[in-house]
């Protein structure tokens, strides 16, 4: 009786652990229940290092796993490589496939197209009797094609709708908004065909129509005629005029240029070429002289007005004076309007970004 309750506490202890271990956990049920011809998997296994935290161990473990499936689907990628040749190529696909066929050979743009496997899971064992830490990765050959299918036709959309985005802004002369669109569009294409060339290889029977070639391609070219035209995106011309008590203040003016030059604007001399006017007018004004025995302490500050045109409307849109605090130096008058030029700077060019931006 005694000998009997102690199998039944052996098995107590025994059968919870196996109930716990994972089909994919030996080589052989891996093949049973993940075969290869309906799964992509990677399986990776090891022990957690001395002073490493388990969650890091389980992190190493599982990046590997994931690693090792990408490797697979890179041994199908120049496999089809190897495979596939110029008679192969069908005569409704035959740019997009000859594409894939020239970039897949180039190891950056595999990489590049399974970073992010669409429909990816990884599991981890840790074993409580050998210590051992294991990590399973899998996806369904179906449900990656699913996915990346679902993928490409969300991202098309999304480039669709930069590229209409762009062209209503060109429209309405609003150069930098255009711009910011198209750019988005040519992201969202770069990432949409890192896909379809990750479908292609995946999926033998994926068509034309599957991988929205004719699309990309529309919209490839549109965006590129875009920002080919918005290469300068925006053309201002520009009047500033800085003063101090006794001198010319060009840091002002510089400063407004600069910060234009960021946000795609270039300057032109002839107002007829530009898309907007900015009239800049500011100058120091002196307002106390205090002395303090040997020393004494010069307050000045900075009226500046500020007018911006819409020269495609011929609209004012902004204009405005803007007054500095008083500042005040040891140096003299000038040294204290350079202060309040520091002040007011950074205003007029917030101002300046937020309605040419706009």
């Amino acid at each position: 009786m005694r000998r009997l309750l102690n199998i039944v506490c052996l098995l107590s202890v025994i059968l919870p652990l196996a109930a716990q271990m994972p089909n994919w956990y030996n080589a052989a049920s891996r093949k049973m229940y993940y075969p290869l011809e309906a799964y992509y998997t990677g399986y990776a296994e090891g022990e957690q290092q001395k002073g490493e935290a388990l969650e890091d161990a389980i992190s190493r473990l599982k990046d590997a796993a994931r690693a090792e499936l990408a490797s697979t689907i890179r041994t199908t990628v120049e496999q089809t490589i190897d495979s596939r040749t110029q008679s192969d190529l069908v005569q409704s696909t035959r740019d997009f496939e000859e594409q894939i066929h020239e970039s897949f050979s180039v190891e950056t743009r595999i990489s590049s197209s399974i970073k992010d496997i669409p429909g990816l899971q990884i599991e981890v064992y840790h074993n409580p009797s050998g210590g051992t830490i294991a990590a399973f990765a899998y996806v369904k050959r179906q449900t990656l094609v699913n996915q990346l299918t679902r993928r490409i036709a969300m991202l098309s959309g999304k480039a669709e709708n930069e590229w209409q985005q762009s062209f209503s802004y060109y429209e309405q002369g609003q150069k930098t908004q255009a711009r910011s669109h198209a750019e988005n569009g040519m992201a969202q294409l770069a990432q949409l065909e890192d896909l379809q060339s990750l479908l292609a290889i995946v999926d033998e029977f994926a068509d034309e129509e599957t991988l929205q070639t004719a699309q990309t391609q529309t919209l490839k070219r549109q965006l590129k005629d875009m920002l080919s035209q918005l290469r300068n995106a925006v053309a201002v011309y520009l009047q500033c005029d800085a003063k101090l008590i006794d001198s010319n203040y060009p840091a002002l003016c510089g400063a407004v240029e600069g910060a234009l030059s960021e946000i795609g604007v270039s300057f032109v001399d002839d107002p007829t070429a530009a898309d907007w006017a900015v009239y800049i007018t500011a100058s120091a004004q002196e307002y106390t002289k205090t002395d303090f025995g040997s020393v004494s302490n010069y307050t000045a500050f900075i009226e500046a007005h500020l007018d911006i045109e819409r020269l495609s409307d011929k609209k004012r849109i902004y204009s405005n004076s803007i007054t500095s605090k008083n500042k005040s130096h040891t140096k003299g008058f000038d040294h204290a309007a350079r202060e309040a030029y520091k002040e007011i700077t950074p205003q007029i060019v917030s101002i300046l970004q937020s309605q040419i931006a706009q």
